[in-house]
């Protein structure tokens, strides 16, 4: 049996520190998961210290690693069940609460008012996409406007959008 000393033991994490990490980010796929992985392996290395036998402390520390992640990843905690599309769909439409319905109807309403103040072309444009859910690339076919200039007059009425809001939230 090796005795290693506190000092030593601290140098050997600090030797060793990046490397556990390392091995632990590869099991794990995530950094905070790691981390904490990593500081287990240094306390169950020093918690068991009477049996290294005193041959190799890199060897003996990155098979702890190593153990600690397998355990980790076996871990019925950590088990997720993923969600079918279905599933998804049916919980999204219920996370809709009467506050959030009539927030969004306000916005709405308010987007569509402020649209109405812009001077044509910039009405048109803005009512079309932030009211009617039209798309720039259906716009221009439709009326055989350039794409470029339909991006030209949205990123304008956005502009004259945002100030118009500033002055209705006064």
């Amino acid at each position: 049996m090796i005795i290693i000393d506190k000092e030593q033991f601290i140098n050997h994490i600090k030797q060793y520190e990046r490397l556990i990490i390392s091995i632990c980010l590869s099991f794990t796929k995530n950094y905070f998961d790691a981390e904490d992985l990593a500081q287990q392996t240094f306390l169950s290395a020093y918690e068991n210290l009477e049996k290294f036998d005193g041959e190799n402390f890199k060897a003996w520390l990155t098979r702890i690693a190593a153990n600690k992640c397998k355990d980790f990843i076996k871990s019925p905690a950590r088990k997720t069940d993923n969600l079918s599309q279905d599933d998804y769909e049916c919980l999204e439409g219920n996370v809709r609460s009467p506050e959030g319905v009539f927030m969004k109807k306000y916005t709405d309403e308010k987007i569509y008012k402020l649209c109405c103040k812009l001077k044509d072309p910039y009405k048109t444009i803005s009512v079309n996409y932030f009211c009617e859910n039209i798309k720039l690339s259906s716009m221009a076919k439709d009326t055989g406007q350039s794409l470029r200039t339909l991006q030209t007059q949205l990123y304008r009425s956005k502009k004259l959008l945002k100030v118009l809001w500033k002055e209705e939230s006064m």
